[in-house]
């Protein structure tokens, strides 16, 4: 089933950490878009979308640090802040907000992806990663029905 775009995915994940994380962590991100069974690398846009590298995340979420975590976070007991420990994690349908893709890129959400994230410690070795693959759909608003 594809994720519909605009729209809530819910999300269930479990996994294990099997040491604890440096706190200098770097996320890799490789977007892949299939056209005609072929795999096309999406390109960093604006630092923030396509195929990009997360320098240092933990930079960033030393804000939780000082402040509180996100309460669906705080829910099902997620740390968002450096360092990860080792152990066990499980969560379930943390609801996304998927937002509506407009403009020139609007035209191409529909299909299937793969993305590849990377996690990586300051000498950028592989800490691990995660792969996912899905397809998207454009919400459709048609006259006789919706999707």
């Amino acid at each position: 089933m594809p994720i519909i775009t605009p729209g809530t995915l819910y999300v269930s994940l479990a996994g294990n950490v099997t040491h604890e994380l440096p706190r200098r962590i770097s996320i890799e991100l490789v977007v892949k878009k299939y056209l005609i069974g072929i795999p096309f690398m999406l390109p960093c846009f604006n630092d923030r979308i396509g195929s990009c590298t997360y320098e240092n995340i933990c930079a960033y979420l030393d804000q939780y640090q000082k402040r509180r975590c996100p309460r669906t976070l705080r829910h099902h007991r997620l740390r968002c802040h450096c360092p990860f420990l080792a152990g066990d994690f499980s969560f379930k349908d943390i609801p996304l907000n998927i937002p509506k893709i407009g403009g020139f890129a609007g035209a191409f959400v529909n299909g299937d992806y793969e993305v590849v994230f990377r996690f990586l410690d300051e000498d950028k070795e592989e800490l691990g990663c995660l792969e996912l693959k899905f397809s998207m759909k454009k919400r459709h608003r048609g006259w006789l029905f919706k999707i």
